[in-house]
């Protein structure tokens, strides 16, 4: 079934006025490619949309909008590690609760993140020492040219910090279920000092369940709560500099954290941006958490303009101090009315 000039307001966590000209919701696969065939039909343009966790939706979106509601979880154990298979409207922290009440880790570190199952291999979502491509199997997609039926394995989703193959073709495939790959024996990680500090404060042995609520103590602290303060989440990526650029930046913030990448150090963009004195301030009806830098705030009916020009005013200042560019961390969907 498609409606019709469907609001997507109450499906971005970011609240943002936006209208998709058709909207499809499809429960099962079957729904899915049937969704994907009647929009070919007609020549229609596609948009898949997850959770609506990591998007900045434009007033308008053209064609047909497919948010995914394939639910279901399914595990199996083989040997040394399980797998569990996730349909892509499952929320992501619902199948994080659902592996610990199995009494299986792996993905502790990445707890409370927002969004739908089949959102997170395109963003490959992470969090505090881990990535979900270390954590992947396979996931299964429906073609949106024709509808059928293609698998992904690791390699060829081209997995990278933040980044995905999905995320430089968008909209070519509709990804219907996920499988990821855990360890049976716990593979714990506690090294970032927040996690190391929430751990001792809580006082109990490191099992994957303890490092869970860790995580979800440390993001309910730093981070808002999308269903009650309208957000993405970090706006911006971490930015990776040399080390002629890291020995700058530290001749102007000494205590800038920074961590290894295989391609330069990668630094902590909350820092610059807080160094830049943008915590807490504001443009109009967006502004920046007081608490988190990284994360921009939806204070009240802003637009999709509004949220990009605050972020564009904090780009533009990062770069002029410290001469490095952040790089935004959502997609921008859509078009001005």
């Amino acid at each position: 079934m498609q409606t019709a000039d469907a609001s997507l307001r109450a499906l971005n966590t970011l609240r943002l006025p936006s209208t998709a000209e058709w909207l499809s919701m499809p429960a099962t696969i079957a729904e899915a490619r049937a969704a994907i065939t009647e929009a070919r039909g007609r020549g229609a343009a596609i948009t898949v949309l997850g959770g609506g966790s990591n998007v900045v939706l434009r007033p308008r979106l053209g064609g047909l909008v497919i948010v995914p509601r394939i639910r279901g979880i399914e595990l199996r154990r083989a040997g040394e590690f399980v797998s569990v298979t996730a349909g892509a409207g499952v929320e992501w922290h619902e199948l994080v609760r659902f592996c610990l009440g199995q009494g299986v880790g792996g993905l502790e570190n990445l707890a409370l993140i927002p969004g739908s199952v089949g959102a997170a291999p395109i963003q490959n979502i992470g969090a505090y020492g881990i990535e979900l491509q270390e954590r992947f199997e396979s996931l299964t997609a429906l073609s949106c040219r024709d509808g059928s039926i293609v698998e992904f394995d690791a390699q060829r989703c081209a997995f990278g910090y933040r980044d995905s193959a999905f995320k430089h073709r968008p909209n070519e495939h509709l990804i219907v279920s996920v499988t990821l790959r855990l360890p049976v024996a716990p593979d714990l990680r506690t090294r970032y000092p927040d996690i190391s500090n929430e751990m001792n404060s809580l006082a109990v042995a490191a099992s994957p369940t303890s490092v869970a609520e860790a995580v979800c103590r440390v993001r309910r602290r730093k981070l808002p709560d999308p269903r009650r303060i309208a957000n993405v989440g970090s706006f911006f990526k971490n930015p990776i500099i040399d080390a002629t650029a890291l020995e700058r930046l530290r001749g102007v913030i000494p205590d800038v954290p920074t961590y290894h990448d295989a391609n330069g150090s990668k630094i902590a963009a909350a820092r610059l941006i807080d160094a830049a004195g943008w915590k807490g301030r504001r443009m109009g009806r967006a502004g920046v958490w007081s608490r988190q830098p990284l994360v921009l705030v939806n204070l009240g009916d802003a637009t999709a303009a509004e949220m990009l020009a605050l972020a564009e005013a904090i780009r533009d200042d990062v770069a002029n101090r410290f001469d490095i560019a952040l790089e935004l961390e959502p997609s921008i969907v859509g078009a001005d009315a």
